[in-house]
């Protein structure tokens, strides 16, 4: 032990003669302070003003502007069901056809009644000649009675007043001559009717009679088409209702069908851009499905067609309903046209509103935190002072490619702004600025 503290002792005797000819030479050790901060290495671009056109999107649903689920006009069975889903029919295709027996066999004998109907009018439109002729020879006939029973009266006279006939033969010639007058009048009374022909009466009568049974086998045709459906225009069906052997009703769905010449899309837009949109202005529109162009979505050109104006506020929407219609194309070359644009695609519309001038700073220039968003700006060069920055908190507005607009105090065209490096800064400190060759500038 002893030992051990006298070595303990001699190493601190050597230590404090070690430093004494160090203070001797230098005086009294200096106190150490806390490291210079050095500046932070940033990007800065320039602030701008610009005018700029708000820009908002919407999403909404491709839709047939013109779609019908085409109904059975008759009741019956389905006899003919020919096409399927997913086919292309133009107007007046065949869609559905009912069994038809019984309708044929009563048409057909409702057009052998039109055909009697027919026969009976032309009948009294002009006599037969056989008919002239015979009325023509029963009042020859008739003249020559008449003639002979004159000239017997005239025999008998002159007889009775020679006194070689008596009174009753004269009164028995004159009873025939009356009796032969009255034949003779009977029967030119029948050739004039018989070569007339039949009364107007008549013949009015019979020609409605036929227009009624053509009427009633025009009826017939059109109960018999009812159990045809057919395409009401040219499109696509989309649902099938019914099949072979089934009962339809008068009114029941047969398919659904839908024209996609011109489509619609239904796009809410909210209540703050609702006075920016009007109808008949031009909307771009990417729908995915639908082909690309030099690497990125088609564009599809569209035109604000209504704005419905009533929003679903009471479940608290105050989004309106904006509706664009959009002319389709087709692919023909494989046969059934194929439609670019189908019902239930989701599309984005983009907007654009009026033009406004507002202060524009990069996108990467905004920090975001949960006291809201704030930009560094760089303080005005002093004199022998390195360069610092300030924080201006500052709320974002319209959008435009890689800038957006901000309004914050004490901003104004032609200050810089730091792009990179931010999350690294606070207020006051002092930068350093990276140089580079970028120029980019809003718009």
């Amino acid at each position: 032990m002893r030992r051990l503290l006298l070595s303990c002792s001699l190493m601190i005797m050597a230590l404090g003669c070690s430093k004494a000819p160090e203070e001797a030479a230098g005086g009294a050790p200096e106190a150490e302070g806390p490291p210079a901060d050095p500046p932070s290495l940033v990007k800065v671009q320039t602030i701008e003003k610009k005018s700029v056109a708000p820009e908002f999107l919407a999403m909404g649903n491709v839709r047939p502007r013109h779609f019908s689920i085409v109904a059975s006009g008759s009741d019956g069975v389905v006899e003919e069901y020919p096409l399927e889903v997913g086919a292309f029919v133009k107007a007046g295709t065949l869609l559905s056809k009912l069994r038809m027996e019984s309708t044929d066999l009563e048409l057909a004998e409702q057009e052998a009644l039109v055909a009697a109907r027919e026969a009976e009018l032309a009948e009294l439109q002009s006599p037969r000649k056989e008919d002239v002729d015979e009325a023509k020879a029963r009042l020859q006939a008739m003249e020559v009675t008449y003639s002979t029973a004159e000239r017997r009266l005239e025999e008998l006279r002159a007889l009775s007043k020679r006194g070689a006939a008596n009174n009753s033969e004269v009164k028995d010639a004159e009873d025939a001559i009356d009796a032969a007058r009255q034949d003779l009048v009977a029967a030119k009374a029948v050739y004039q009717r018989v070569a007339s022909g039949a009364r107007e009466e008549q013949k009015q009568q019979a020609k409605a009679r036929l227009d009624a049974q053509k009427k009633h086998v025009e009826f017939l045709k059109a109960e018999r088409e009812k159990r045809m459906t057919r395409a009401p225009f040219d499109g696509y069906i989309v649902e099938e209702h019914t099949y072979l052997g089934q009962w339809l009703s008068k009114g029941a769905p047969v398919v659904t069908l839908a024209r996609l010449d011109e489509v619609e899309v239904e796009v809410l837009i909210d209540q703050q851009f609702i006075d920016q949109i009007r109808p008949g202005r031009a909307v771009s529109l990417k729908v995915e499905g639908t082909g690309q162009k030099d690497g990125k979505l088609r564009e599809w050109p569209g035109e604000v067609a209504t704005i419905v104006p009533r929003s679903n506020w009471e479940s608290g929407s105050r989004s309106f309903p904006v509706i664009i219609r959009i002319q389709n194309e087709f692919d023909s070359e494989t046969g059934a046209p194929i439609p670019a644009l189908r019902e239930g695609m989701m599309a984005e519309a983009t907007f654009n509103g009026s033009p406004v001038d507002g202060i524009m700073v990069p996108k990467d220039s905004i920090v975001r935190t949960s006291r809201g968003a704030f930009i560094f700006v760089v303080n005005p060069q002093e004199a022998d002072k390195p360069l610092s920055v300030r924080q201006v908190m500052v709320e974002v507005g319209i959008s435009n490619g890689t800038w957006i607009q901000v309004r914050g105090e004490t901003l104004e065209a032609g200050q810089q702004v730091v792009t990179e490096g931010a999350e690294r800064l606070r207020a006051f400190k002092t930068i350093e600025i990276i140089k580079t060759d970028k120029t980019d500038t809003a718009g």
